[in-house]
């Protein structure tokens, strides 16, 4: 889900689903989904010179096959620029 905030820049949380396996399963989840997001190479912080409206971007993971985290990445990162396109 994806809705434009009146800030400069974006946030963004990760929500697995309660049956998303146990505690650490969910957080583990949790950090690499964060960690990607914060090193999404077209990620731009607040810049004065263009001060476009950020986005609040919630993420839903369901339980399913664990994908590596190379592959994670990649789907992740088409995704974000989905969302920059729009």
């Amino acid at each position: 889900m994806v809705i434009e905030n009146d800030l400069f820049f974006d946030r963004f949380i990760v929500i697995p689903a309660r049956k998303y396996g146990n505690s650490v399963e969910r957080n583990r989840i949790r950090r690499q989904m964060k960690e990607l997001f914060r090193l999404y190479p077209e990620r731009v912080m607040f810049d004065e010179e263009n001060p476009t409206a950020g986005h609040d971007i919630a993420l839903v993971v369901y339980p399913g096959k664990v994908l590596p985290f190379s592959l994670l990445e990649s789907n992740f990162y088409s995704l974000l620029d989905r969302i920059e396109t729009k």
